[in-house]
């Protein structure tokens, strides 16, 4: 008996250290890039600093992917504009590369959130103006981190995103962002929305970057994923250019068989929807969570309706359930 309560106080120590160590039940992706946000809304930016450096360490050793890197700053840069202060602050207090490659994210997603999906002919001088200072200051930034991390692609790949929206080209860039991380996708993405239709470039200049791409190694993935980006933009412009759906949902559907991109696969399944078919609406939100990001909000939501059409209600439950544990996350920061 004695021997049994000594196993149980053992493993109730152990519980006890995890929970101390991880403040929350969580341990998952989620869980460490709502860490980032709260340590920034907390002001601790030296742990902050502390946290992104881990995280490069363990990409080094191969048990973090750079594009799971990559979204933990992407959920930084997705913050409420009244970080603002905390970003100056942490620039100001750190003086590091993290800092100024967070800050330079945050800058240039305040810009698109302020320029929207508009062209840019319908967008009012004044935001205009608002949209270039901010993507000034954010490639500025990126400049600023770059010179203290001469190996940060994501730097790289913030100044070719600055660059489209600037009006400016550089294609030394996306082979700079190539040479230091070919598995990086946003340097590759970046580039390779600068050179759509809608952007200046054509089908053309799109399907000849493809074949650069498949000429280097490892990028077996990027090659999939451009491919099926290349459809995309067609699938979006049928979609909401000329409304036509059928030809959409053809594009959606080649591009998902190249790979599950997050944009094909939810409009599949909103045209699915308005014609009914909300089993494959399901199917396609299902891949969307599976194979992008699990704790999507927008999908989670969109799914619980498309079980709910079904009069599959548990289903629908159990997402709507999963959604109130993601917006509690979030405000806990866990």
């Amino acid at each position: 008996m004695r021997f049994w309560f000594s196993r149980l106080y053992l493993f109730l120590m152990i519980v006890m250290a995890v929970l101390v160590v991880n403040g929350c039940g969580y341990s998952d992706e989620l869980h460490h890039r709502h860490t980032l946000m709260k340590l920034l809304w907390q002001e601790r930016y030296a742990e902050l600093d502390q946290a992104i450096a881990q995280a490069y360490v363990k990409k080094e050793k191969g048990k973090l992917s750079s594009n799971q890197l990559r979204t933990r700053i992407w959920q930084l840069q997705n913050v409420d504009p009244a970080f603002v202060p905390r970003f100056n602050n942490w620039v100001a207090h750190q003086d590091s590369s993290h800092a100024y490659l967070a800050r330079g994210w945050f800058r240039l997603q305040q810009a698109l959130n302020i320029r929207g999906d508009r062209p840019a002919s319908e967008i009012p001088p004044e935001k205009h103006a608002k949209v270039r200072e901010l993507m000034q200051l954010g490639a500025d930034d990126m400049q600023q981190a770059l010179s203290k991390d001469t190996r940060c692609a994501m730097c790289i790949g913030g100044k070719i995103f600055a660059n489209m929206h600037l009006g400016l080209q550089d294609d030394d860039l996306i082979e700079m962002a190539l040479l230091i991380d070919p598995t990086l996708f946003q340097p590759v993405d970046a580039h390779f929305v600068s050179l759509y239709p809608g952007w200046g470039g054509s089908e053309t200049e799109m399907m000849k970057f493809i074949h650069h791409i498949g000429t280097l190694n490892g990028t077996e993935k990027t090659v999939q994923r451009l491919n099926a980006m290349f459809y995309v933009q067609r699938g979006l412009a049928k979609h909401f250019g000329s409304m036509d759906y059928a030809g959409a949902l053809s594009e959606y559907e080649t591009a998902i068989s190249h790979s599950p991109n997050h944009f094909a696969l939810e409009g599949a399944a909103k045209i699915y929807s308005l014609q009914g078919e909300h089993g494959k609406a399901a199917a396609a939100l299902e891949m969307n969570l599976r194979e992008n990001d699990e704790w999507d909000l927008y999908t989670i939501e969109a799914l619980a309706q498309a079980y709910f059409a079904q009069d599959r209600n548990s289903d629908g439950k159990r997402m709507m359930k999963k959604r109130d544990e993601l917006l509690q996350r979030f405000r806990k920061g866990e």
